[in-house]
């Protein structure tokens, strides 16, 4: 599915670009809180699957605007393959967050991939799906300000993908799930990118 391209032409380039400017958009605005923008990314029967979050594109806008805290995702690289009015895309992303626990403040750092299928309608790109693929996470206090508490964080209850990710959400408050694509399900990943590629190739 993913393979580089050669001599793509000009209908193909503009595809490519258009899909990874509405991805990136889209990370855009769940950040700086632009919802209205947000909701015109997602087609009105999508879907998305991530660490605190399962159902309709619409349910995580609306989930992610009462959603407490700032958890910023900075996209490191993307790659995009387009078919048709169908088009599969995925971005290298960490995800920061910081939070205080046990009287200090600590930071998060989530390593992922963002795995999107996308549609062509009425000659507009949209979010059909979005799927997270976890691979590692780091947590270390936010100021070198003295001696910090050990955390009563024991990483073998989680996911070793998300360990300390579901344990910030956890600590907040939050429901997590700890049963999605992950480099320590490699299963998992290699079914997301077959049901992905044939769900291309039959555009």
């Amino acid at each position: 599915m993913f393979k580089r391209l050669y001599d793509v032409d000009d209908s193909l380039q503009k595809d490519l670009f258009l899909v990874k400017e509405l991805v990136t958009f889209e990370r855009f605005c769940r950040d700086q809180s632009l919802w209205i923008e947000m909701k015109k990314c997602f087609h009105p029967e999508s879907a998305v699957c991530i660490s605190w979050y399962k159902g309709s594109g619409q349910g995580f806008i609306e989930a992610s605007e009462k959603m407490k805290g700032f958890a910023p995702h900075k996209i490191n690289h993307m790659v995009a393959r387009c078919n048709g009015d169908r088009a599969v895309a995925e971005c290298i992303t960490s995800i920061q967050m910081r939070q205080k626990l046990q009287g200090q403040w600590y930071d998060l750092t989530s390593y992922a991939r963002l795995h999107y299928r996308l549609v062509r309608e009425r000659d507009c790109w949209l979010i059909l799906s979005l799927t997270g693929i976890y691979e590692k996470d780091t947590v270390e206090p936010a100021y070198c300000i003295g001696t910090p508490q050990p955390l009563d964080f024991d990483p073998e209850g989680y996911r070793p993908s998300y360990a300390a990710l579901c344990y910030f959400f956890e600590k907040s408050g939050m429901a997590f799930y700890d049963d999605l694509p992950g480099i320590d399900r490699p299963e998992m990943v290699n079914a997301l990118y077959e049901s992905s590629g044939k769900w291309l190739s039959e555009a």
